[in-house]
């Protein structure tokens, strides 16, 4: 914009004139004002604030840096306790469970975490039954080795949950837990739990890995627990192969621990931290250790504190977050805060006020200015096609020289003249009122394109028929100040459409000639037993006439009518298999095909093309999938084209019944030496007793079916030196392999003769 001289206020002169000019001030400058104190507040407040929310940052920290080291150190001292009873399992002592409860109590008074520990030894299916001798005397009641049947809710003092382990090769029965549980009643001791579905893939791991970590379980009063695997081996060290070190295990020493006490809060932290466990592996949802009292008031609006922490050794990840709060904060501090800060809002908002008021002045004078520029602005980007600028009265602005051209009238004598005297606007074949598009986009502000049969009337009479729009023309505050009209004469873009298309039709009707062409050669092979037993008829009859005709004549007195009669039936009988021959002349021409290099992805996609109208008649999508730089093939060029139109127009009728609608996927892939087409639907399949006659002649699975075109394709594709295969596809729908060898194979193209 250029620079313009405004006339400047003098605020400080009067006090008036100084209230005034606050007062004018825009909303948006009061608000910026208030903004500001707000700003000028929170800077002043926030500093008295800012020790406070510093120490509960500290605290949050050092909180966060003990519950990982004690978690640590608990974890530490269960490995320790692990590898204790791991050396009194090496050991190999008759007193060995003995040792390992005297060792859990002593365990139990410094590790809080301990739920239970225990060696439980692998037992083969010929060692079950003294195992279960000896462990039902050393718990002084009867011992089995059980399979749990987990259900919706698991209630282990359910009998009916309850069964003896089935015939296994081996078994990892529950067998030691110490120190021992509270409940003197333990149901679960002889569980399997090498088979058990839930614990049973960790305990597989540890075989084959030396440790694991089990999935989060629900220990007394549903408090959430893990289970640490160990795996003892008979050899030191184990194979480093999986499936060797797994047959040399012993045995397994299962430690299961309480989550909560390794990440023990005080009371008073507990009020002030929300602390979860989350698994890495998948599990979704997460472990409430503690929560957070709710804050209220301004307080809820601060922000919040959140870590995460790896523990190492466990699948999980520590999140610990605390909502920070006000502490500090006094009322006589906030107070004298907010009167510092009226000073530099109330410095913002008369800076503000100057400044718009010269820019309101600057917008006066500019405005003018900013008009025309829009207005030639529009005019340029419309300039390949006629453009016509209009005021909100219709009155003509501007207009380029190709209006000109088209409307046949120069510049000079459209302008200011309202539109619809110089360009009025017509509809071919309107049959309801059509509303003004200018009116409209007056109305509406927004862009609205011509009706496709609207037409320009020139001076001369003669009719354009044109496309185009009207397009609002905006000030700078967003007022409209006029119209756009932008059209182009169609009559040259239609003959082109039009030329293009009847090209493209009378291709289409080559093409579908050619192809049912093919069909007929190909149905009358099929049809060659059929037909010849049509033509066996007649030829029986001739025979059995003229034998009769023989015969007669054979006899002294012979009968003429009677021979007469068999001769006239000889006759018609060898002109119906005249004629029956002279149709099959019609039906087929006498000329073989040749086999030529075709593009497999080509012959697709030509004979998907006659299939568009039907796709989209039946709400049918299709999948292309078309390897790129396929080899050529040998082939007649329109009966393999029709092989595929014959497969997917069978897909389609498989597909009548498919809701919401069906997918028809075509692929090709090169494999080896020779190249597949793919053709799957999703529709019913193909009924698997009838799998190995779909190619049958004269067998169908349609209710009308002649049985014959498959049997067509598969005799086609064999022509080529290919393969045609069937199948269902997994879930649902029927899919066809055309396998044909790539051109390079050495496969001889037919000379071609005329018959």
């Amino acid at each position: 914009m250029s620079d313009v001289e405004v006339p400047r206020p003098a605020p400080l002169r009067a006090p008036s004139s100084h209230l005034q000019l606050l007062r004018d001030a825009s909303w948006r400058s009061k608000c910026l004002s208030a903004l500001c104190w707000l700003l000028a507040f929170g800077i002043l407040f926030g500093h008295a604030l800012q020790q406070d929310i510093r120490q509960q940052e500290q605290e949050f920290a050092d909180t966060a840096k003990q519950l990982l080291q004690n978690a640590n150190r608990a974890i530490e001292g269960s490995r320790r306790l692990q590898q204790d009873v791991a050396d009194i399992v090496d050991a190999g002592q008759p007193d060995r469970q003995a040792r390992i409860h005297a060792l859990a109590l002593v365990a139990a008074q410094g590790h809080p975490q301990l739920y239970f520990i225990g060696y439980q030894p692998l037992v083969g299916q010929a060692e079950r039954p003294g195992f279960e001798r000896q462990q039902s005397r050393a718990l002084g009641k009867p011992y089995r080795i059980l399979d749990y049947l987990h259900g919706r809710r698991n209630d282990w003092r359910d009998p009916a949950a309850w069964r003896p382990a089935a015939q296994r090769t081996r078994y990892l029965p529950l067998s030691m837990a110490e120190p021992g549980l509270a409940s003197p009643d333990w149901h679960e001791m002889g569980l399997d739990l090498l088979d058990d579905t839930v614990l049973g893939p960790s305990f597989n791991q540890a075989l084959g890995h030396l440790q694991a970590i089990s999935p989060t379980l629900e220990l007394r009063d549903d408090e959430p627990g893990v289970a640490m695997l160990r795996t003892v081996y008979r050899a030191a060290p184990p194979s480093p192969v999986p499936m060797v070190r797994i047959e040399q295990a012993a045995g397994v020493i299962l430690q299961v621990l309480y989550l909560k006490p390794l990440l023990a809060l005080t009371p008073a932290q507990s009020q002030r931290y929300t602390l979860r466990l989350q698994r890495r592996d998948g599990e979704a949802q997460s472990l409430p250790m503690a929560n957070q009292v709710p804050a209220d008031g301004p307080a809820s609006w601060l922000p919040k504190l959140n870590r995460q922490e790896r523990l190492p050794g466990l699948p999980y990840d520590m999140q610990l977050s605390r909502q920070l709060r006000f502490e500090r904060a006094a009322a006589g501090e906030a107070a004298l805060c907010a009167l510092f800060a009226l000073l530099p809002a109330y410095l913002l908002w008369l800076v503000l006020s100057l400044m718009e008021h010269n820019r309101r002045a600057r917008e006066r004078v500019q405005d003018d200015i900013y008009r025309e520029r829009e207005y030639a602005s529009v005019a340029l980007r419309g300039i390949g096609d006629a453009v016509i600028s209009i005021d909100t009265q219709h009155i003509i602005q501007y207009l380029n020289p190709a209006a000109e051209a088209l409307l046949g009238l120069p510049a000079s004598q459209a302008l200011q003249r309202r539109l619809q005297q110089v360009a009025p606007l017509h509809y071919e074949f309107s049959r309801q009122s059509v509303r003004d598009p200018v009116e409209q986009a007056i109305a509406t502000q927004q862009v609205v394109h011509l009706a496709q049969n609207c037409y320009l009337k020139r001076r001369s009479g003669e009719k354009l028929l044109v496309e185009g729009s009207v397009s609002p023309l905006l000030g700078r505050s967003g007022q409209l100040i006029g119209s756009v009209l932008t059209f182009r004469d169609t009559a040259p873009i239609r003959r082109r459409m039009l030329a293009a298309l009847e090209a493209s039709e009378t291709r289409l009707r080559q093409h579908e000639m050619e192809l049912a062409r093919v069909a007929r050669i190909n149905t009358m092979g099929e049809m060659a037993s059929g037909i010849a037993h049509e033509i066996n008829q007649p030829l029986s009859a001739i025979m059995s006439y003229c034998q009769a005709a023989l015969s007669l004549l054979d006899d002294d007195e012979i009968d003429m009518a009677m021979l007469r009669r068999a001769l006239t039936s000889s006759v018609n009988q060898a002109d119906r298999a005249g004629r029956i021959i002279h149709r099959l002349r019609e039906f087929v021409t006498r000329k073989n095909h040749q086999l030529v290099p075709v593009q497999l992805n080509q012959a697709a996609h030509n004979a998907l093309s006659l299939l568009d109208y039907e796709l989209h008649d039946h709400d049918i999508h299709i999948e292309q999938n078309f390897a790129h730089e396929l080899p050529l093939v040998y082939a007649d060029t329109i009966q393999l084209e029709q092989v595929v139109l014959n497969l997917a127009r069978n897909a389609v009728e498989a597909m009548e019944q498919t809701r919401p609608w069906g997918r028809l996927s075509i692929a090709t892939r090169k494999q080896g030496d020779r190249v597949r087409l793919i053709i799957g639907d999703n529709g019913c399949g193909i009924p698997p007793d009838k799998l190995d006659r779909i190619f049958d002649p004269f067998f169908s699975t349609k209710p009308n079916g002649m049985g014959l075109g498959l049997a067509i394709c598969q005799t086609a594709v064999e022509a080529f030196g290919g393969k045609l295969s069937a199948g269902n596809k997994p879930g649902s729908g029927a899919e066809f392999i055309i396998d044909l060898p790539c051109a390079t194979c050495g496969v001889a193209a037919s000379s071609g003769a005329e018959a």
